[in-house]
């Protein structure tokens, strides 16, 4: 089972920061999952609400501020036991990540390691989103028959996958993505997802599937199908050591997780 930190390590610094991504890096995480949002001025970064209001001392969407107005936010002080940062995991004015940023944090890690991007589509970011992920991309190197990202034709230890609730969305970025590396999203009682795999199937990605947790509680048989036809199941966002000792006995290959190490606990080999 494969441990992707949910926005980073969230559970010990605020969501999508330096700090987080890079925590969850330093813990041995397999891969880590970012949001993203675009700027006014077209530039992707990692975040997961529509406005600064939650995350940041800041106020309005993040679709009307600039990078630069974006990086003058406190996206960091608001978690109270993030205030103090490790030297290594930056200073609390460097904690806003762009993707190519991010992209480049895990480059430098010197290991394998998967990068979940998630979409998140709105009417007024549909088609924008999509174009710019399509950018990133092809700026780093992007080997659609390995998966990985080989800026300036060397690396291949980023693999990406590309998630969004949106069908779409993913539709959009399917020329270049092949459907092995798309995961739509869903929740409990999201009718498409009831019907992958099934003669009534509607057209989508179905080799990559991203579930809730509620799916354990309300379609664990449907879950143990998919994974025995070799469908890889990323769940989200597991939290319980119920949860997870449940997900791992139907074969769900991947979790999501806000505490990767508590996680990593769970999956790692105990040696004598």
């Amino acid at each position: 089972m494969k441990v992707f930190a949910h926005r980073g390590a969230s559970t010990q610094y605020a969501e999508h920061t330096r700090a987080a991504f890079a925590h969850a890096l330093a813990l041995g995480a397999h891969g880590v999952e970012t949001d993203v949002q675009i700027t006014s001025d077209g530039v992707l970064v990692c975040w997961h609400d529509t406005t600064v209001n939650r995350t940041s001392d800041g106020q309005g969407e993040v679709q009307a501020h600039t990078l630069a107005q974006m990086r003058a936010l406190d996206v960091h002080s608001w978690k109270a036991r993030s205030k103090a940062l490790p030297m290594a995991y930056g200073t609390a004015r460097n904690q806003l990540l762009t993707l190519d940023e991010l992209t480049g944090l895990l480059v430098d890690a010197g290991r394998p390691v998967e990068l979940a991007v998630e979409m998140k589509i709105t009417a007024a970011s549909a088609g924008l989103i999509e174009d710019a992920v399509l950018d990133w991309l092809q700026r780093w190197g992007w080997d659609a028959t390995t998966g990985t990202l080989r800026a300036n034709g060397t690396g291949g230890q980023v693999s990406v996958s590309i998630m969004s609730f949106s069908l779409n969305a993913l539709d959009r970025v399917a020329d270049a993505v092949p459907a092995a590396r798309l995961c739509p999203l869903f929740d409990s009682f999201d009718a498409h997802a009831l019907q992958i795999g099934s003669p009534e199937t509607t057209t989508g990605p179905a080799q990559l599937l991203g579930p809730s947790t509620g799916w354990l509680a309300h379609h664990a048989s449907l879950l143990r199908s998919w994974t025995e036809v070799g469908r890889t199941v990323r769940m989200w966002t597991v939290a319980t050591n119920r949860q997870f000792e449940t997900a791992r006995r139907l074969g769900i290959q991947q979790v999501t997780v806000d505490d990767p190490d508590w996680a990593l606990e769970r999956v790692t080999p105990v040696t004598v």
